[in-house]
């Protein structure tokens, strides 16, 4: 897909190709993981830095007594405590990704159910995309679920919905809160899918490919899960 540009409908403007979005793609995974290496080694070398200190006190007190200085080799063993900030480093995800991980598959019944509507494939593997991207870019989990023909998609870390999908009209079609309306003016709008509407205030898109406008305001959608004032 490497030569295969994406267009938008919406606006008719030529975005990357989706061959260079994923090199991209995977040039921002690799920074995240050296950014966690890093911080793993300078948190390290922080720890060693502060029990030398401690050390060093009675030495310059009393050089010679060298016999001191055994008592400070037992130092040492501060190097144990070393698997603490991995459980002090941020967020959880980021590590698993650091240590390569994998997408989690999307469901075959989902699968199945938007190729009923779409015999093409083409809306169900733009959905893949948006599904993939996010979770390369997120800095967490994306999981989704499907209900009422609604698919659900959830910051797995906080297990929380945070964006729902489903086919309109040959159109795919994204509901998010309202506060995001801004941030979306310049896509089209439709009618928020009878199902949702009914116990939730939401907004909801259409769209027709990978659009940059829409992926980000999902990663934002994402990293905000629990700050919904509706």
């Amino acid at each position: 897909m490497s030569n295969t540009y994406l267009i938008s409908k919406s606006n008719g403007k030529l975005q990357m190709p989706y061959g260079e979005y994923l090199q991209l793609m995977e040039k921002v995974e690799e920074r995240q993981r050296l950014e966690a290496l890093r911080d793993s080694v300078v948190s390290k070398l922080l720890r060693v830095l502060d029990g030398s200190a401690g050390t060093e006190v009675p030495v310059a007190t009393a050089q010679p007594a060298r016999k001191e200085t055994p008592k400070a080799s037992p130092a040492k063993p501060a190097a144990a405590p070393a698997p603490e900030p991995r459980s002090e480093s941020k967020p959880a995800a980021e590590r698993t990704k650091a240590e390569g991980f994998d997408v989690p598959p999307i469901k075959k019944d989902i699968a199945q159910h938007f190729n009923k509507l779409d015999e093409s494939g083409r809306l169900f593997n733009v959905f893949k995309q948006y599904y993939t991207c996010l979770n390369d870019s997120c800095g967490g989990t994306v999981r989704v679920t499907m209900k009422d023909g609604v698919c659900s998609l959830w910051n797995y870390d906080e297990w929380e919905e945070f964006a729902f999908v489903d086919l309109s009209e040959g159109h795919l079609r994204i509901s998010l809160d309202p506060r995001y309306t801004e941030c979306l003016k310049s896509l089209d709008f439709c009618e928020v899918p009878r199902v949702l509407s009914s116990r939730r205030s939401l907004v909801s898109v259409q769209v027709d490919d990978l659009n940059n406008t829409m992926l980000g305001v999902l990663a934002k959608a994402f990293a905000e899960v629990g700050m919904a004032t509706n």
